[in-house]
């Protein structure tokens, strides 16, 4: 049997940035998608976020605690969207009231509600990054 080389050279891993106060989070996020191959960017505030961002541009996926000091995440997504409107952007939060109404917003924003498990995290991100996470089930 002659089969023809693979001549496409490899689609380098996505490059996601994580946005929590809480380092045990970004920790946590970090460990899990890092194992998955992905390409990891921490910030502990919506403004470190935006420094980060602009430092690297070719950010494909933003993962956001909606509740923190300062910027939130429902600011720092707006942000996001209106700077860079090709980078994908998933808001998480222990209250579940919040991710409720953001998943059933018109804007069909991508939820992840806290506590949540590795499979579930790497899955809701897949899901995202393939375009298949809109709107949140």
């Amino acid at each position: 049997m002659n089969s023809a080389p693979n001549t496409e050279s490899p689609k380098p891993p996505a490059t996601i940035l994580l946005v929590d106060d809480a380092p045990f989070m970004l920790r946590l996020m970090d460990l899990i998608l890092r194992d998955a191959g992905y390409e990891i960017i921490q910030a502990r505030s919506g403004e470190a976020a935006l420094a980060a961002i602009r430092e690297q541009p070719k950010v494909d996926l933003v993962i956001s605690d909606v509740v923190m000091p300062g910027m939130n995440g429902d600011l720092l997504r707006e942000t996001v969207k209106r700077l860079w409107p090709d980078c994908k952007f998933i808001v998480c939060s222990g209250y579940p009231d919040k991710c409720w109404d953001l998943a059933n917003s018109e804007a069909k924003i991508a939820t992840l509600p806290k506590p949540f498990t590795a499979s579930v995290l790497k899955e809701r991100v897949r899901e995202v990054l393939e375009g298949n996470g809109w709107p949140t089930p």
